[in-house]
């Protein structure tokens, strides 16, 4: 029930990514694909790096999380809190959570897409991953049929980035983007009902103390631009790596607050007017 999700998030907080994953430390191989275990993969618009995995397979508690949000969803009241209403009426399989990594503010192209949905019970991660700057086309079809799929797209701050980005690239390289869906952006909520109780409402500072983990290896968002700008001259696996550590890590940590605002309010959590 909805009333034990906050206890079920406390004990999946605790999870780690499995050891027997590549660590952020542990960048040696010699290609991207040894390094991070995906494939080149084709579309109607070229060709790109596609890595997909099954988030009980890099994260401990994986499973345990996504048998939560099911069990939020299925649970969910009539009338949530502001900013949440979408989700009334939505399946589980209809939600797909977007974050992207970019080389920049707007206007400078994307190239990296991370895509997290909700199939048979378990949470999946795919990420779309553009080699060199000529990619980036066949990366934004990719991330364009994924959304095609969804009801609700949930984001980050993604109102104000994320969504606004995908629509200016794909105007830019002329290619239809997926309208029909609402979206969800979890900063407001997240500010609502925390911004009293916290330093900030960073994603990071979030996952700090309602999540309770510190991110390890985790490469600073500020250097990913330039750490991929390396990468397309120097094709050194090793720049990049952490790249998609670090957009595995903003995906998990978007989904455990979403369970965490679909839970009612703990005393002192009442949501700001």
């Amino acid at each position: 029930m909805i009333t034990d999700l906050h206890r079920q998030l406390a004990a999946l907080n605790r999870g780690r990514w499995v050891p027997g994953n590549r660590a952020p430390t542990d960048f040696d191989a010699a290609s991207l694909a040894d390094l991070v275990e995906g494939v080149e993969a084709a579309n109607t618009e070229g060709v790109h790096f596609a890595r997909e995995d099954r988030l009980r397979d890099l994260y401990t508690d994986g499973a345990a999380l996504a048998r939560t949000f099911g069990e939020a969803m299925a649970d969910m009241p009539e009338k949530p809190e502001r900013g949440l209403a979408p989700l009334v009426g939505t399946s589980p399989e209809q939600v797909v959570w977007v974050d992207l990594e970019t080389t920049g503010l707007h206007g400078r192209p994307l190239f990296l897409v991370g895509i997290m949905t909700w199939e048979d019970g378990d949470l999946v991660v795919r990420q779309y991953f553009a080699r060199d700057y000529s990619e980036e086309r066949a990366v934004l079809w990719a991330a364009r049929e994924a959304l095609g799929r969804a009801r609700v797209v949930v984001t980050f701050n993604g109102r104000s980035f994320d969504l606004p980005y995908l629509r200016d690239r794909m105007t830019y390289h002329r290619l239809p983007m997926a309208q029909d869906f609402a979206d969800v952006d979890l900063l407001h909520p997240c500010r609502r009902r925390w911004r009293r109780r916290l330093p900030n409402c960073r994603l990071q500072t979030l996952e700090t103390y309602l999540c309770r983990r510190r991110r390890v290896g985790d490469i600073p968002g500020f250097l990913i631009p330039q750490r991929y700008h390396e990468y397309v001259h120097s094709k050194d696996p090793k720049l990049v790596g952490p790249i998609f550590h670090h957009n595995r890590l903003d995906l998990v940590a978007m989904a455990e607050l979403l369970v965490a605002l679909l839970a009612p309010p703990d005393q002192g959590e009442e949501e700001d007017a």
